[in-house]
């Protein structure tokens, strides 16, 4: 992380005296034993709207609501003031179809509301990666819109003050980061006060830097959110130190105060993917104010904080709530995948490819297959390393074999009838339905046969149903064994 050492060293002598934060789950109230979970992003799918109705969905909502007043009380009891709000509260509020008024939840939401402020305690919101104001399709910009009012209305309802911001990412640069960036502003001017009074950007890891938003920020006095880990993979151009005081001049301006957020790349991380990805825990804080509002973005969420109380001695810790830590901690990502092409080396006898996804495997074989068979067809390989190809033999006919003697003649001028006669029963090579000379061989043999044993026919032998077949068995083991 670019970070000056006298601002590192400056900030670690001072003690930590601002709240900690974490983000939408409490693990330990959501995995206690014994006694019911509390969370609140109990959500469903549209099928289960379809069957059970909209009143399903709201009494969801409901519960939602009721289950964060009793995350804030446990949070009071456990030390921590300030925490981020699911956006799966009110599943499908914003929905073009299903979606609905928070009125009738206006009561529940308000209790919550005066519990947080009644104990101090802080509560933002942070819509999905999918709610894009600089989007260049006009109908992911409307849904954003109302997404973001969806959220609004509900910091509204529970009557929260300017500090309940929302916080959101700028997206993609669609080819042309300056055009975004100005469609961004547009988008903006579109929402309605309630969004524009809550809304705050956030640098990200990939797209765009602090330094890259910092001035659309500037221009329409939106807040921006310091992400300290985002930074360290996306410095941008600016000198650090200006970046900081010119982002504290625009929460400043607004009266709201302010936040950052901080979190810590897992144990082994070496790409972008697997960096950008957040630890369960972190080691350290950031070389921030010491009386910031910092939201650490852990997979441990609570008992993320709790540790760092700890380590820090910022504030005593219940030891009956803490949960140990993981004992490994996989670089595995889920869900996160690079839309970055990746190298891809093809071998005449195998194939390595990086991409874990299914269908890049079929893309990345194939290719490979035919190289390989371009490389053998110009001579690139040598013969005796080609390898056949493998054909898919058709099926064998199945045919009725059938060779009728006539009982009533008991001499050699019987007269036999062949039908669709499987030459393959007398045979032991594959490719004798393929060779017509070994055809007409085999034939041949099995006439012989049938002539051999009509000269020893037995005028006692049994004729019944069973005796055809019995006769035709030595018949033609006897032209297999020739």
């Amino acid at each position: 992380m670019s970070i000056p050492r006298d601002l590192i060293e400056s900030k670690e002598k001072l003690p930590f005296t601002g709240r900690l934060g974490y983000a939408c789950l409490n693990t330990y109230l959501r995995k206690r034993k014994k006694q019911d979970p509390v969370f609140c992003s109990r959500t469903c799918r549209i099928d289960t709207i379809k069957q059970k109705g909209i009143e399903y969905v709201k009494s969801l909502g409901l519960q939602n609501i009721r289950d964060l007043s009793s995350i804030i009380q446990w949070n009071e009891e456990n030390n921590i003031k300030f925490m981020r709000v699911s956006s799966e509260m009110f599943p499908f509020a914003s929905h073009d179809l299903y979606g609905y008024s928070l009125d009738y939840a206006s009561d529940e939401l308000k209790k919550a509301g005066e519990l947080a402020k009644r104990l101090g305690h802080r509560l933002t919101s942070h819509p999905g990666q999918y709610t894009q104001l600089a989007s260049p399709n006009s109908e992911v910009v409307r849904r954003a819109i109302a997404d973001l009012t969806y959220h609004a209305e509900m910091l509204d309802l529970m009557e929260l003050d300017q500090d309940s911001v929302m916080i959101i990412h700028m997206g993609g640069v669609y080819g042309d980061k300056e055009a975004t960036l100005a469609r961004f502003e547009e988008g903006f001017a579109k929402c309605p006060p309630s969004v524009r009074n809550r809304l705050v950007l956030e640098n990200d890891e990939i797209c765009y830097s602090a330094s890259d938003i910092l001035p659309v920020c500037e221009k329409l006095n939106i807040p921006l959110v310091f992400d300290w880990h985002h930074h360290s993979l996306n410095l941008g151009d600016l000198d650090l130190l200006e970046v900081l005081s010119r982002i504290k001049d625009i929460w400043r301006s607004r009266g709201i105060k302010q936040k950052q957020h901080y979190s810590e790349e897992r144990p082994g991380a070496s790409n972008i993917m697997e960096k950008r990805a957040h630890s369960n825990r972190v080691k350290k804080l950031p070389p921030c104010e010491r009386d910031m509002d910092l939201m650490i973005e852990a997979k441990d969420k609570e008992q993320a904080v709790l540790e760092l109380y700890t380590l820090y001695d910022i504030l005593p810790v219940n030891p009956d709530v803490l949960i140990p830590p993981a004992s490994e901690e996989s670089t595995q990502t889920k869900g996160r995948k690079s839309t970055k092409s990746r190298k891809v080396e093809i071998d005449s006898k195998e194939v390595q490819e990086s991409s874990p996804d299914k269908r890049r495997k079929k893309q990345v074989k194939s290719k490979a297959a035919k190289v390989l068979d371009e490389s053998q067809t110009n001579g690139d390989i040598p013969i005796d390393q080609k390898q056949p190809r493998k054909v898919k033999s058709k099926p064998k006919p199945k045919s009725e074999k059938e060779i009728v003697i006539s009982s009533e003649s008991k001499s050699s001028d019987a007269t036999y009838k062949e039908k669709d006669l499987d030459i393959t029963q007398v045979t032991e090579g594959k490719d004798t339905l393929h060779n017509p000379t070994r055809q007409k061989s085999v034939k041949k043999k099995i006439l012989q046969a049938l002539e051999t044993e009509n000269n020893e026919f037995d005028t006692s032998e049994d004729v019944s149903s069973h005796a055809p077949k019995r006769r035709s068995a030595r018949i033609l083991n006897k032209a297999s064994s020739n």
